[in-house]
């Protein structure tokens, strides 16, 4: 298993203050999929948020979806200068990982967040 430190989204990522979640949810554009949605608003930095509401499960059930959340997105990057919101819904506490990928995946590129550059080593 890798270190707590590599699984974990980076610190310079996490978009953490309840205040920016809101300000995403009420400025930002949003995408939908079955299981997931995507807030988005232009930044001078790329945030990544993760929103899991309690009707989802108990904490375990939660902390496994957001721990597979994370990792897709970690996958993912680089991505565009955005404050980002990923919102679970219902459907998405059924998903396995390669389900989750996959409509991650999708809203991302919907969005069309994806950036050019290289992924850092």
């Amino acid at each position: 298993m890798r270190p707590k430190w590599q699984r974990m989204l980076k610190k310079i990522y996490r978009l953490t203050k309840h205040g920016s979640f809101g300000f995403v949810y009420r400025r930002g554009e949003s995408k939908a999929t079955a299981g997931f949605s995507l807030f988005y608003v232009k930044s001078a930095s790329l945030k990544i948020g993760f929103s899991i509401s309690n009707k989802l499960g108990k904490a375990n059930r939660r902390n496994k979806l957001k721990r597979r959340m994370r990792a897709v997105v970690r996958e993912l990057l680089p991505l565009k200068r955005y404050q980002i919101v990923i919102v679970a819904r219902q459907n998405a506490a059924a998903f396995g990982f390669a389900q989750i990928k996959e409509q991650i995946t999708e809203l991302i590129d919907k969005a069309g967040l994806r950036s050019n550059e290289k992924k850092e080593a």
